[in-house]
């Protein structure tokens, strides 16, 4: 692994920043609260079989959720997953919301040759561009025998790289707002595991690069939301309560989310007591079917969320209809 230390790249990371600061459409918020819900089944499967190594990682993303600056969080992401994969490079890219091409932010190894060529990459032909498209996982064993990098061929020779993987990093909402890739001087594939745990690592970390990118406040339970209801009635505005059900939905994914880790992770330790370990896997059963249930109310909720909009814009459209008509034979 290399000695290098992690740095951001002078320029790109304030012009990135910039461009999270405009209004960005969050996606359907039944599409979001399902993804949770799958990325939540898949954390509990992964902790089950590596519980250790999916502490370390939440551990390394508990540490990002300290660091006061995002050009303090990016070299702590790109050395994190050069240490899960044993790689020699890495770097992160960022994604500009303006107009989807990934930005180089951050790196560690690589020469002015290599950071210069793929300074931005806006092909979405290319393997990283297809990535960036597919919110995808990519790994190439050897980027020699595979002829999407034929055109990348000298500068990889350069630097050094036979092999590398790109991980997208996800925010809270299931988008993908950047990569972490790692890379190596041999050829291979990195194990199964390896891209398992880095898969998650990409899932903490891009929550905590999400927020620094938006200026986000730090996640509430909910309840100061009633602060910025009016002062004449103590109860919340109905039209108020839609952003607090998803908050509570987010906090009650996240905090089962912690839990499921737990537990799989107590259950790998007991070894000796079938009674306990009976009653941490019925606790863990209970779980999966909360997660169910969640999914199937926010399915649900947002599906009279859509039908009463829908009824009130055919209402609202349906009270216009005499004022056009009227104006019209006034003319």
């Amino acid at each position: 692994m290399s000695g290098n230390t992690p740095q951001n790249l002078p320029g790109r990371l304030d012009r990135v920043t910039a461009s999270y600061r405009a209004a960005w459409p969050r996606p359907p918020w039944r599409a979001e609260a399902a993804r949770k819900v799958d990325r939540l089944a898949e954390c509990v499967d992964l902790a089950l079989d590596e519980p250790s190594a999916v502490q370390q990682v939440r551990d390394a993303a508990a540490e990002l959720r300290e660091a006061p600056h995002l050009s303090a969080v990016l070299p702590r992401i790109t050395e994190t997953a050069m240490s899960i994969m044993g790689a020699e490079f890495g770097d992160v890219q960022i994604v500009d919301p303006g107009d989807g091409s990934l930005l180089l932010v951050t790196q560690s190894g690589f020469g002015s040759e290599f950071l210069d060529h793929f300074a931005v990459v806006r092909d979405d032909s290319s393997v990283y561009g297809q990535a960036a498209r597919q919110s995808a996982q990519i790994v190439v064993a050897d980027v020699r025998d595979d002829r999407a990098f034929a055109p990348h061929q000298q500068i990889f020779r350069a630097a050094g790289v036979r092999a590398f993987q790109s991980t997208p990093l996800i925010d809270g909402a299931g988008r993908m707002i950047g990569m972490v890739s790692t890379h190596a001087s041999q050829p291979g594939r990195p194990s199964d595991r390896d891209l398992r745990i880095m898969e998650l690592y990409g899932w903490l970390a891009g929550a905590v690069v999400a927020g620094h990118l938006r200026g986000s406040p730090p996640a509430h339970d909910g309840l100061t939301a009633s602060a910025h209801v009016g002062a004449t009635s103590p109860w919340p505005d109905p039209s108020s309560l839609e952003p607090l059900m998803r908050q509570a939905l987010s906090d009650t994914i996240n905090r089962l989310f912690s839990a499921g880790l737990n537990l799989a992770g107590t259950l790998q330790l007991l070894t000796h007591d079938d009674l306990a370990a009976q009653r941490v896997q019925a606790g863990l059963d209970e779980l999966d079917e909360a997660i169910r249930s969640i999914q199937r109310t926010a399915l649900d909720v947002g599906t009279r969320s859509d039908l009463r909009k829908s009824s009130e814009r055919a209402v609202a459209q349906e009270h216009r209809r005499p004022a056009r008509t009227q104006s019209a034979s006034g003319h």
